[in-house]
């Protein structure tokens, strides 16, 4: 078999795929774009009915990047870009069984109902008495324990790290996943001091966006923009190899070489598809684990006396809950819902502390999580089920070590200079990172 000759290949057509795929595209580069499903986007999934739109994967986009700005640029999606609805600023946490509303401005700390009158005065000391920096890595748990106290890291710490990786907050690293935050402690033993030099104190909530067609739509247009001939859907990636000075790629339909290979598949995809040719770096991408992840839609009736009115719910494990929380996406964006009758909401559960749960039959999740929902609101006339998406490995985990395992691939990818990884396993887990990282790959 001849091989196809192609300066860029992409594999994956994914976020990151997509970005280095644009990015090529208006530096006139040739390429081809490999994706082993038959459709673009990856987790990035959209529904939109006469009355409702759905997300599957990712909900929305938040703290948009310079790099994504750019992508919805050259996309022609600016204007499709719209901010969360102002209420949105409301997050809930689940406690001792009841929604009690986080703080959206800083002084409200010193009053929120999520924190006991003990622990805002503990958290407000951390001013004062400023812990000493701890050597070595540290989980986000006792990262906030450390500067906030203990009842921080239950109801603040743990919730924001199952809201966003699923995750487990006692293994988590700081360092990998929020590195903002340990840099700011190398400026400053105090982090509250150190956010109110820097008047970042004002700015706890980011802003969040959605696209009027959905997130999808960043797909479909950069295949519109793209062109269908650069991109193979359906085709998989068999092995990688160098070959002299150039990079073999065979698939189950033909066999490229390539000057560069950007691999931006998932890092288990990736891990298979190295193994062969590449063993070290396969051993370490198989290192990094992922979080399995239910999404479900539903609707409850807007006669209910809870008013779901805010970004969401999200549920701290001291409270030994089901699911790991819920978000109100009708009032979040209110634009994307045409049912006056109803409210929609999106529920996720499983991860990493509750693995077992994505294996059990789709009536078995349909109850416990109704049995959930309908406890924690208090509702009178039930949920209604809308969709119900395992995501057998959904979210990567920064944990404890992490930044090893970074650090050995990078090392071994320097001996290849014709290979390059993408993903959101490497640069931060949003898409709005995930995008940032890739367009450095260029």
């Amino acid at each position: 078999m001849n091989a196809i000759k192609i300066p860029n290949l992409i594999i994956g057509g994914g976020i990151a795929g997509i970005t280095v795929a644009v990015e090529l595209l208006y530096r006139r580069n040739d390429f081809y774009l490999l994706e082993s499903s038959p459709r673009l986007g990856g987790k990035v999934e959209s529904l939109s009915t006469d009355k409702a739109h759905f997300e599957f994967g990712p909900n929305a986009l938040a703290a948009v990047s310079p790099e994504m700005t750019q992508l919805l640029e050259r996309l022609n999606l600016t204007d499709s870009l719209v901010e969360a609805n102002p209420v949105a600023r409301h997050r809930y946490i689940l406690k001792r069984g009841r929604p009690v509303q986080l703080p959206s401005k800083p002084p409200q700390i010193l009053t929120t109902k999520a924190l006991s009158l003990r622990g805002r005065l503990r958290f407000v000391s951390e001013i004062v008495y400023a812990p000493r920096k701890k050597k070595g890595e540290e989980s986000v748990w006792d990262f906030f324990a450390r500067h906030f106290g203990e009842e921080t890291a239950r109801y603040i710490a743990d919730p924001f790290v199952s809201g966003i990786f699923a995750g487990d907050a006692r293994q988590i690293s700081v360092t990998a996943a929020f590195p903002t935050m340990a840099q700011a402690e190398a400026r400053s033993p105090s982090l509250i001091r150190y956010l109110l030099s820097q008047r970042k104190m004002m700015k706890t909530d980011p802003r969040l966006y959605q696209l009027k067609g959905g997130l999808e739509s960043i797909f479909r247009s950069a295949r519109e923009k793209v062109g269908g001939e650069r991109i193979h859907l359906n085709e998989g990636v068999v092995t990688l190899a160098v070959d002299g000075k150039k990079m073999r790629v065979v698939t189950d339909r033909a066999e490229y070489e390539a000057d560069r290979v950007y691999l931006t598949s998932p890092a288990y995809v990736a891990s298979s598809i190295l193994e062969k040719d590449f063993p070290q770096i396969s051993a370490e991408l198989k290192k990094v684990d992922y979080a399995p992840v239910i999404t479900a839609h539903l609707r409850v009736h807007r006669e209910e006396p809870f008013p779901f009115q805010g970004f969401g719910l999200l549920i701290p494990s001291e409270e030994q809950r089901q699911i790991l929380g819920t978000l109100w996406n009708s009032s979040s964006f209110p634009f994307q819902f045409h049912d006056d009758r109803h409210h929609y909401l999106t529920v996720y559960a499983g991860g990493a502390k509750n693995r077992k749960l994505i294996d059990l039959d789709d009536a078995v999740i349909h109850d416990l999580i109704a049995g959930e929902v309908e406890n924690i609101f208090g509702l009178r006339r039930g949920v209604e089920f809308l969709h119900l998406r395992r995501h057998a490995q959904a979210i990567p985990q920064y944990i404890l070590g992490y930044g090893g395992i970074l650090g050995r691939i990078q090392e071994l990818l320097s001996t290849v200079p014709g290979l390059k990884l993408g993903g959101n396993y490497l640069g931060g887990i949003s898409l709005s990172k995930t995008v940032t990282h890739a367009a450095g790959l260029l």
